[in-house]
């Protein structure tokens, strides 16, 4: 049974992440800012601040097979009123990173060595569109930089994989607007679909998911080309 590990189980798009996994016949290990993950949807679970260092014994005795780098905070979002450049806050911005970005980070320093002396293993970072950028506006430049530099992340892991022998992918995946409370019952679309669509990339082979970034099934693709670069006469 692959054992996978899951960054921010206790609700939205994690929680069905998890569900999603155990059905695909994985063992879920969590982690978490809540004592508890709130539901039998983990098999181990750990109450962890991604903005602190990681304890030396995390789930120091599991070979983790796939790692879900699935936490994350979007601090300057619009839809509350406050996401404009020039009144992000210091604070904002480094919580944001510290979380989005940090923390992501100290999980796949932890893991990728694992697999990669193993010669297999799946890491994913939750991303978003919104870290394009192509896609790039005036508004949530903390979330956006963030995610930015977590797609930066995905792909040095990507080069690192594909320098070795195995079966090794790193992707990125942004599940879309999905109605959590980080998108809002406002948004389109149920998180479960996506969370299935993120379980079914991780049987992809390693040669057409590594490196790559999707939304849904479908590759959504890395920058083409500036926001400020129009189109050549």
């Amino acid at each position: 049974m692959p054992t996978a590990l899951v960054s921010g189980v206790s609700r939205g798009l994690g929680v069905h992440l998890c569900r999603a996994l155990r059905a695909a016949g994985h063992r879920v290990l969590g982690v978490g800012l809540s004592p508890s993950p709130g539901g039998d949807h983990v098999d181990d679970y750990r109450a962890l601040d991604l903005r602190e260092p990681l304890a030396g014994d995390l789930f120091a005795a599991e070979d983790v097979d796939v790692l879900v780098n699935n936490a994350g905070v979007y601090l300057d979002d619009p839809r509350g009123g406050y996401g404009d450049l020039f009144s992000l806050t210091p604070d904002d911005l480094r919580d944001t990173f510290e979380v989005n970005l940090f923390g992501t980070a100290r999980l796949v320093q932890r893991y990728a060595p694992r697999m990669l002396a193993r010669g297999s293993g799946r890491i994913v970072c939750v991303s978003s569109g919104m870290g394009r950028l192509q896609d790039a506006d005036g508004a949530s430049f903390a979330y956006r930089s963030s995610k930015l530099a977590a797609n930066s992340l995905v792909l040095s892991v990507a080069r690192h994989f594909a320098a070795a022998p195995g079966d090794l992918a790193a992707f990125a995946y942004c599940p879309g607007w999905i109605r959590t409370d980080m998108g809002t019952p406002d948004a389109p679309n149920e998180p479960a679909p996506a969370a299935g669509d993120l379980v079914h990339l991780l049987g992809v082979p390693a040669g057409r998911s590594n490196g790559r970034f999707f939304r849904g099934l479908d590759e959504l693709g890395w920058d083409t080309r500036g926001p400020m670069v129009a189109d050549a006469d």
